[in-house]
Formats: C-alpha cells, sequence, structure tokens
C-alpha cells in the first residue's frame, strides 16, 4: 500500500528523560489519521471480494462494515511505524533496543495518540584520561624462575610408573573407584572408576585428596567432604558428601635427567638452548603480563573518574555472552553439566557486575576514539586478516567470510586497541625496580 509521502505532523512531549531511556508521547492530528484510514479502505476495496460483486467492485460502505478492524489495525501498523521513525529521526537518537510503543489510543474520527519508550545511548564525553598513573610491575627474569620452569617441563614430560608403596603419600597418583552420596543419595558426577587423581593437586571439593592419604591398595575408605559454600550446583552448596573410595594403584613419577638428550627430545640441539627459549618465553610472559597490569589500572581509573548509566539491553547481551564463556569453560573441566539451569544462574549472576564494566568501558573508548580521532583503517583490517591466516589452517574464503560477517565488530576491537596503546602511550608510568 501507498503511505503519505511527506513527513507527518506530529506532537511530542518528553514524558521522562533518563542517561538510557527516553519516553515520548506522541500526536497525531485527526485529520492525518482519517486520510490515511480513507487510503486502507481504498486499498482493501481493490482486492475485496465480497458475496454479490466482483473483486474490487464492493461499494466502499460495505468494505468500511467488512474490514473494519483490519483498516484499524493497518493504519495503527504504518502510521505509529512511520511517526516513530520520523521522530527517533527528528531528535538524532541513537536506539539501542527495538522501540516499545505503550498506552496506544486511536478510534475513526480521532487524533492517534500513543507513548513511546525509547532505549538508547547515554551522552559520555571522556574526561582526565590523558596522564592516568599506571604502576609497571616488574619483568625482570630470575635464574630462580629459569631453573624452576626446567623443572615443570621435566615434570610435564616424566613417566607415570608403578610404586613400590602401599599406601597413598602426597607425592603420588592414585588409581581410584569411588562413590559419592549427599543425603545417602548418589548425585552426578559423584562416581567414577579407575580415576587418576593427583595426589599433589587442589580438588574441586577441598579434603578429598587429604582423605585419601594413607589409604592402602585394594581397601575400602570412607572419605567425607564438605561442598563449597558458593559452589556452582546450589542444592549441594555446603553439604557434607560421603565417598567409599577404593584405592586400586598407586603410582609416581620418573623425572628424565636434564640434560642435552632430554632437550633433543624435546626438538633443540642442547640443553643450553632449551635454556635460551626458555628464558625468552619467560621474558615474553612476563611482559604481557605487565602489559596486562597497566590496561586494567587504565581501565579501573577510568571506571572510577566516570559514572553513569549503561543501556540495559547491551548488559544483558553482554551477561549472555561472559555466561556462556564461563559455563563452557565449567563443562570441559566437568564442573557442571550440560543444562544445569541452577548452575547457569548462578554464573549469570556473579558475571553481570563485570559485563556493566565492559559495556562502560566500551562507551568511554568509543569517546576518547571520537576525541583523538582513532579509527580501525582498512589496512588495519587487512594486516588482522593475513595474521589470521598466518596462524590457522582454514581456508582463506572461510577467513574472508568471517572478517567480512563481523566487520563492524572487527573494526571496533582493532579501534578499542588503537585507544588503549595511545592510553597507555600518555600514561604516567612508574616503573617498578627490577
Amino acid at each position: 500500500m501507498e503511505t503519505l509521502e511527506k513527513p507527518l505532523t506530529t506532537k511530542v512531549k518528553v514524558l521522562k528523560e533518563e542517561d538510557c531511556m527516553i519516553s515520548l508521547s506522541i500526536e497525531l492530528p485527526k485529520e492525518e489519521a482519517a486520510q490515511e484510514l480513507e487510503s486502507v479502505y481504498q486499498n482493501i476495496q481493490s482486492r475485496a471480494s465480497l458475496p454479490g460483486f466482483r473483486t474490487g467492485k464492493a461499494p466502499i460502505d460495505l468494505v468500511r462494515k467488512n474490514f473494519a478492524d483490519k483498516a484499524r489495525q493497518t493504519v495503527l501498523e504504518n502510521l505509529v511505524s512511520r511517526a516513530s521513525t520520523q521522530v527517533i529521526k527528528e531528535r538524532k537518537l541513537e536506539v539501542i533496543d527495538t522501540p516499545r510503543v505503550e498506552k496506544l489510543e486511536f478510534e475513526p474520527g480521532k487524533a492517534l495518540l500513543f507513548h513511546l519508550r525509547v532505549e538508547k545511548d547515554p551522552v559520555v564525553k571522556a574526561k582526565d584520561y590523558k596522564g592516568i598513573k599506571v604502576n609497571k610491575p616488574s619483568t625482570d627474569v630470575s635464574e630462580e624462575t629459569v631453573a624452576k620452569t626446567l623443572e615443570d617441563i621435566r615434570d610435564r614430560n616424566a613417566n607415570l610408573v608403578a610404586s613400590a608403596t602401599q599406601k597413598v603419600e602426597k607425592t603420588h597418583f592414585a588409581v581410584v573407584d569411588f562413590e559419592g552420596k549427599i543425603d545417602g543419595k548418589t548425585f552426578p558426577g559423584g562416581s567414577a572408576k579407575n580415576y587418576l587423581l593427583d595426589m599433589n593437586q587442589p580438588q574441586t571439593i577441598a579434603g578429598f585428596s587429604e582423605g585419601i592419604l594413607g589409604a592402602e591398595i585394594g581397601k575400602e575408605k570412607e572419605v567425607k567432604v564438605t561442598f563449597p559454600a558458593d559452589y556452582a550446583r546450589k542444592e549441594w552448596a555446603g553439604k557434607e558428601a560421603v565417598f567409599q573410595v577404593t584405592v586400586k594403584e598407586i603410582k609416581e613419577k620418573k623425572l628424565p635427567d636434564l640434560d642435552d638428550d632430554f632437550a633433543k627430545d624435546l626438538g633443540l640441539t642442547s640443553l643450553d638452548e632449551l635454556k635460551q627459549k626458555v628464558r625468552e618465553n619467560l621474558q615474553k610472559e612476563q611482559n604481557a603480563k605487565a602489559d596486562r597490569s597497566m590496561e586494567e589500572q587504565i581501565d579501573q581509573a577510568l571506571l572510577d573518574n566516570h559514572q553513569f548509566a549503561v543501556p540495559p539491553t547491551l548488559v544483558d547481551e553482554r551477561t549472555r555472552t561472559l555466561t556462556h564463556r564461563a559455563l563452557s569453560n565449567l563443562q570441559r573441566q566437568g564442573l557442571v553439566a550440560a543444562g544445569d539451569k541452577q548452575a547457569e544462574e548462578t554464573v549469570r549472576e556473579k558475571s553481570r557486575p563485570q559485563a556493566e564494566k565492559d559495556v562502560r568501558l566500551s562507551y568511554l573508548f568509543k569517546s576518547i576514539a571520537a576525541q583523538e580521532k582513532l579509527e580501525a583503517t582498512p589496512a588495519d583490517v587487512e594486516g588482522l586478516k593475513k595474521k589470521a591466516l598466518a596462524e590457522t589452517k582454514d581456508d582463506p574464503k572461510s577467513v574472508e567470510k568471517y572478517f567480512q560477517e563481523r566487520d563492524l565488530a572487527v573494526r571496533a576491537s582493532l579501534t578499542e586497541g588503537k585507544v588503549l596503546e595511545f592510553l597507555k602511550n600518555n600514561a604516567k608510568v612508574k616503573a617498578a625496580k627490577e
């Protein structure tokens, strides 16, 4: 159906305005509403099929009588949509989510009136972002750290061999069968066969490993533990679980000698080269760690210096992303079962404060980018694309498609990176004494 081409005559009144929400009262005069209604009836008449009349030939009075509800609904859809779009454009509102229409009033022969709730971007202008004071942690790599890392590498490449000891000690690996019960009932994930337990590593439930210390091969032992008060599964949080544990095998590590042969097994030429590689990697890690620390200090300084509300819709979206990421990690570790709604709700509650911080930071970064004229260029995007192609084995067409579909997100991420580099370069850095 053809609609009116000229702008609608709108009478707009601000009912309430907050940082991220504005409520408007919008009224269209009865003359324009009547004109739209008549246009709708004519369009319906051209296609209407009523008994005794050929299609498109029914009298307009009969069309009005038989299609009144449909015509009214069409008028509302047309005028409310056009008026909302027009008012949002005229007021230059950056809309976050679909505007909500409320208190709609319209009867033929009368003005059309409705309220419009619009979730919008807050007005944010970052200030005092140059010269942020940050402490740069030490990036020194000591000989002790290198030696410890080499020992860790030996440990990771150790073989497990049967222990001559018949009782479980702290340094052992125990192969166990166990069955756990809460309130006398078994529970998901509380039982296993031939489970390899590293006695030297902390367990999800504190006290489980400690309860097995001293257990003998082939003998059953009862172990009582208490789930943490903040455990993801709320129905188990703070409750006592009783495990019947049987040790089937006791193993211990046999470490390789730290020599040239060991280095060659790792693909290097000598122990000296291994030590050099370890030092280089540790230095990179220390540099990256110091960099992250400074970035976190900058982020926190910006948040502390700027208090403003953020759109609930964006916080909800970010919360969903963080929740999904955290749940996936917990599921990979076997700590949460897929589809566990209680665990999901717990993780969501914990994720929301960080989500709000992330959204606030995104607005601050946008403001700084605008003030400092920082933005991602096509060359930046191409550089990232080439890096992705070099680091992955994905088909080039798949990489190209990924970048095309996420162009705005990629550019936003690159721009934020430029802002962060700008802030670090303009920060007042106090380096730790090496």
